[in-house]
């Protein structure tokens, strides 16, 4: 083991050592720079070093302290080296008087004259010449306190920071400090020459732990986000049966790994999410920024409950389709302690969690008793919460709206780019963006990787990304004016998009391509087309190098990763974990796109899930071989009953989406299982707002699309719903283009803005009887006092839902003017995200005004009244007394004007389930019995 000099807390020498040599050997402070002979002693914070400096080749200097203590640690420690938590024997000798202070040998020597000589004063003295061959005499160096390593120790129970050392002066051991309470060090690391009189070489401290977390982000506020999937099937916990139990991924992009968690919801709302397994991604390094070290530390449990108020920006609790669930967690970080006391480091982080408002029912959609014996859930899955921007990660040319769905360029600085706030790493994943305005060529959308921040230390891109300037285009993606871009080179590919057009994204992470989908209108008509693969080998895994791992549905298209050196790319070989995050670039001041709430996404196929699939295949297929009286295997029953039970409802229907791709068997894909059921096709007619449930095999005529109205309407089938949204498949277009055969027949959803004012209309009777469907809260207007104009220019009043050119406007309300809550129609969120609300008013029959103004600081132009005076409610009252209809409404108002609470709905499965009931009983009335799978579906 290499030698060690060392500077213990109190070094003490034999009496026997000339004072001169004393003076020198005081002086020596390891971890100082300069040390050597003929050269000058630097202290680097010692004390002991600044009290005596001197040159020790020259042998000048002035004794230090009797004692020769050196009183300073090394460079890099603020503290006096401590000892042991153990005894340790003194690795120097016992203190001994030190002998009394000598002449120094730089002052010069004095001369002497015989008596007689000074008496005779008459004669001339002549001083004596000196021999200039005279030398000084050579002091010799004392030995330097060094050791050698015997040993590597732990310190206060973290190992291999401390170091056992044997004094070569003394011969006795020590341990001391090599890293330990925080990075400190007792020690350092020297090269001496043979005697041991001087240093050759001085080696610097190693990197601590702390420093390396610290480097890789640790200590740092940082905000990651979180995917989090649960399974259809779940069971009641066994502590306590009112309280059940799913298995789910939580997916961290900024880590590139997907954990296996237990999710276990409680009676009161709130879930404990608990870590189990990794599932994929790296193990044992990049973990720094959320654990202190590099591993991967399972077992964290994370308590999180729902809150109060709404995750949408500026909106009420019952005006939000979703909700937020907050909650924190802390741990000690078991290999880090504080550099200021040495003791022990807490984290603490905190989650917010965005989900789709739940159930006010006994029998949430999730809870076992709501299964059917197959294990699916009676009512759809949650409607996931849109994309939103990153209001941390974009260029200062950029400027996001306070919901992060809307970008809009605001300088002329070059290109600027805006990441979204979700990344990927494992699965197939399709978005869609909306162009509001644009010049040609001006608008980029794809995905990058997300570049490393300078906080967040070593690391970076793999494609060399630099973190300080997002004021360029990173990454792969389209171009608006026909062509694929990246790291600055173009190829022609897609079409022409201009305002209002929708370009999707196809992200398939496990085939490593890329693709687009074009949804527009070019001279009047309607144009759905798959522009087909735009990039491939983009794999975050890097497994599909060379075409490997492209599911033979290569078409040709450039490799997304630039090549490196010899011609190979990144993903050949040297495999980094990353994370591809969607992108918006804008150049142009004036340009704005907005992020759609169309989105799909699957987490697709780990290796640890692959692996286990083909175990489980093995162990079946061993069974044939055995006796015939050896059983199959018990999950193996259990889930081919559950199957069997899928099939036999009738209710489920596979379809290919616009996320599925030119070639559905390249890749898993994102193809639906829509479930054909009454009151799942309800609930997703409830959260579009309509007024009549649509059923499966229901035809409609689509006469709006993206948020403009087609001069061509086409006619659509209903297919059924999944994760709460109402999908369909459009069967005929009155137009010349081959948009069906193209991908305009795939399966999709509407949003809520593509069904006011006769968007869809049904063709014929419906098979929903016609019974009326309750409207959610969040379409009406939730204040009790109606709509105040708060803006100075007042609320512009305009034919359309939308803010387009040809949504004409229809008039002004001035400033102050109150809007009671019987004059507010409607409550919608269009295309762009914007909040509108439908009125009346007096010269104005009727039309639509948004709640604040896009752009800047998103002023408010209405404000929420929640109370009303007693004017206000005894004239409200008169209003109501006044009206003919002496039926109550089915969505939530009694005769008296008040509102009836028990009628108030607040999510869509309630309402499908208040539905259901009329339905079956209009059923009955039709003397039409329900079947026995609408009764299961119930």
């Amino acid at each position: 083991l290499p030698s060690l000099a060392v500077a213990p807390q109190a070094v003490t020498f034999s009496p026997s050592t000339p004072q001169k040599e004393l003076s020198l050997a005081t002086t020596v402070n390891v971890g100082c720079s300069g040390f050597g002979s003929g050269s000058s002693l630097s202290s680097a914070g010692s004390s002991a070093g600044s009290s005596a400096g001197s040159s020790s080749g020259s042998g000048s200097g002035s004794s230090s302290t009797g004692s020769g203590s050196v009183a300073s640690s090394t460079a890099g420690s603020s503290s006096s080296p401590s000892p042991s938590p153990s005894p340790s024997p003194s690795p120097s000798p016992s203190p001994s008087p030190s002998p009394p202070p000598a002449a120094s040998p730089s002052e010069p020597a004095s001369t002497t004259t015989p008596l007689s000589t000074q008496e005779d004063s008459s004669k001339k003295v002549v001083p004596a010449k000196k021999n200039k061959k005279e030398k000084k005499k050579k002091i010799a160096s004392p030995k330097l306190a060094v050791g050698t390593v015997i040993g590597i120790e732990p310190w206060n129970g973290i190992p291999a920071l401390a170091r056992r050392v044997r004094w070569h002066l003394s011969g006795k051991e020590g341990v001391y400090r090599y890293g330990g309470d925080g990075g400190r060090y007792d020690i350092g690391h020297v090269e001496v020459n043979e005697k041991e009189t001087r240093v050759r070489k001085r080696h610097p401290h190693p990197e601590t732990a702390e420093q390396c977390a610290s480097r890789y982000g640790f200590g740092k506020g940082k905000r990651c986000s979180v995917l989090l999937r649960l399974s259809r099937h779940g069971a009641h916990c066994q502590d306590d049966p009112s309280e059940f139990m799913h298995k789910g991924i939580l997916e961290w992009p900024d880590f590139g790994a997907g954990i296996l968690v237990d999710c276990r919801f409680h009676t009161d709302g709130a879930m404990t999410i608990t870590e189990q397994e990794l599932l994929f991604g790296s193990k044992d390094s990049g973990w720094e920024a959320r654990f202190g070290q590099p591993s991967f530390i399972p077992g964290t449990v994370m308590v999180i409950s729902p809150t109060a108020g709404s995750s949408e920006e500026g909106t009420d609790a019952q005006s939000s389709q979703y909700e937020e669930l907050l909650g924190s967690w802390s741990f000690v970080a078991s290999t880090l302690r504080n550099r200021k006391d040495g003791g022990k480091v807490r984290v603490t982080s905190e989650m917010h969690l965005v989900r789709s408002r739940r159930s006010a029912s006994e029998e949430d959609d999730f809870h076992p008793s709501a299964q059917l014996t197959a294990g699916i859930p009676s009512g759809p899955a949650p409607l996931p919460p849109p994309i939103r921007l990153d209001q941390d990660f974009h260029a200062p040319s950029i400027a996001l709206s306070c919901d992060g769905r809307t970008a809009t360029c605001i300088t002329a600085d070059g290109r600027g780019t805006a990441f979204a706030a979700t990344g990927f790493t494992k699965g197939a994943h399709y978005w869609e963006v909306k162009i509001e305005q644009a010049d040609v060529g001006s608008i980029f959308i794809g995905v990058a990787e997300k570049p490393s921040l300078p906080s967040s230390g070593g690391g970076g891109s793999s494609f060399g990304f630099d973190g300080n300037k997002l004021g360029r285009w990173l990454g792969m993606g389209f171009v608006n004016f026909r062509a694929t871009y990246t790291a600055g080179a173009e190829r022609v590919y897609g079409a022409h998009c201009h305002n209002g057009d929708t370009v999707g994204v196809l992200l398939d992470c496990d085939a490593g391509r890329i693709s687009f989908f074009f949804d527009g209108v070019k001279y009047g008509e309607h144009i759905l087309n798959d522009l087909g693969c735009a990039f491939e080998n983009n794999s975050p895994f890097g497994f599909n190098a060379d075409g490997c791992g492209s599911g033979g549905a290569g078409q040709g298209a450039p490799s997304g990763a630039e090549p490196g050196r010899g011609g190979r790319f990144p993903s050949n070989g040297a495999v980094r974990l990353k994370a591809l995050w969607p992108v918006i670039g804008l150049r142009t001041p004036g340009d704005r796109v907005t992020m759609s709430c169309k989105w799909m996404t699957s987490v697709g196929v780990d290796g640890t899930s692959t692996l286990r699939n083909v175990m489980a295949v093995d162990q079946i297929l061993r069974r044939y071989e055995q006796p015939m009286s050896s059983p199959l295997p018990d999950w193996f029953v259990d889930e081919s009953y559950k199957e069997y039970e899928r099939w036999r409802s009738g209710r489920w229907l596979r379809a290919q989406s616009r996320g599925s791709g030119s070639h559905p068997l390249g890749c898993i894909g994102l193809d639906v299982d829509v479930d054909t059921s009454p009151i799942a096709c309800a609930s997703a007619c409830a959260s579009l707002g309509l007024k009549t449930a649509l059923l499966s095999r229901d035809r409609v005529a689509i006469k709006r699309s993206a948020g403009r109205m087609l001069e061509l309407s086409e006619e659509a089938v209903i297919l059924g719903a999944c994760q709460g949204r109402l999908y369909y498949q459009i069967v005929s277009q009155k137009s010349e283009g081959g948009a069906l055969s193209e991908g305009g027949g795939r399966a999709w959803f509407w949003d809520e803005s593509e069904v006011v004012d006769g968007g869809i209309q049904v063709i014929g009777k419906g098979l929903g009887l016609s019974v009326e469907l309750p409207l959610l809260e969040r379409f009406k207007c939730s204040a009790e006092g109606g709509l105040r104009i708060v803006y100075s220019g007042g609320a512009v009043v305009r034919s359309d839902l939308e803010i387009i050119d040809g949504s004409a406007n229809i008039g002004t309300i001035p400033h102050g003017t109150v809007i009671p809550r019987a004059d507010v129609l409607e409550r919608r969120i269009n295309s762009c995200g914007v909040v509108r609300y439908k009125v009346k008013y007096e010269s104005i029959s009727q039309g639509w005004i948004s709640s604040k103004i896009r752009g800047g600081k998103e002023e408010k132009i209405v404000e929420l009244l929640s109370t009303l005076s007693p004017k206000e409610r005894h004239d409200e009252l008169d209003e109501a007394s006044s009206d003919e209809d002496d039926e109550p409404k089915p969505g939530n108002a009694k005769n008296d004007g008040t509102e009836d609470k028990t009628r108030a709905f607040l999510c869509a499965n309630d309402v499908a389930r208040y539905w259901y009931s009329e339905y079956l009983k209009a059923m009955d009335d039709d003397a039409q019995v329900p079947s026995d799978n609408n009764a299961e579906w119930a």
